[in-house]
């Protein structure tokens, strides 16, 4: 039951696909180095993009409600079935070919709006 996909939500799905990359390297240590790599001034500021785009990504999907974040996660990141998903969140099929595309484009315009397309 797809239907069709525009551009900003094909960027918001590859964003939430970047999104749970990014914290599962955070969450297993992957992303950040405890090497030492020689000397540093003491003002030098460093960051981790990863944890940026993790935190600012998890703002814009917590303004999507519940079902809709589920919904999302499991037919993108864990590409699960609309069957699956369904059961998962006790609807229908035909609910969620309502509410996939609405929520990709409700992301969509999130993201667009916090400038993290």
């Amino acid at each position: 039951m797809p239907t069709a996909i525009y551009p900003d939500e094909a960027l918001a799905i590859a964003r939430l696909r970047q999104w749970s990359y990014d914290r599962l390297a955070l969450a297993s240590a992957r992303a950040t180095s405890y090497e030492r790599q020689g000397w540093q001034k003491r003002n030098t500021r460093q960051f981790n993009a990863q944890l940026v785009r993790v935190i600012d990504f998890g703002r814009a999907l917590a303004t999507l409600d519940a079902d809709e974040q589920a919904a999302l996660i499991l037919a993108y990141r864990d590409r699960e079935c609309y069957t699956a998903i369904a059961a998962a969140l006790h609807c229908s099929e035909r609910k969620l070919a309502y509410l996939i595309p609405g929520a990709r484009q409700k992301l969509a315009r999130v993201l667009d709006r916090l400038n993290l397309l």
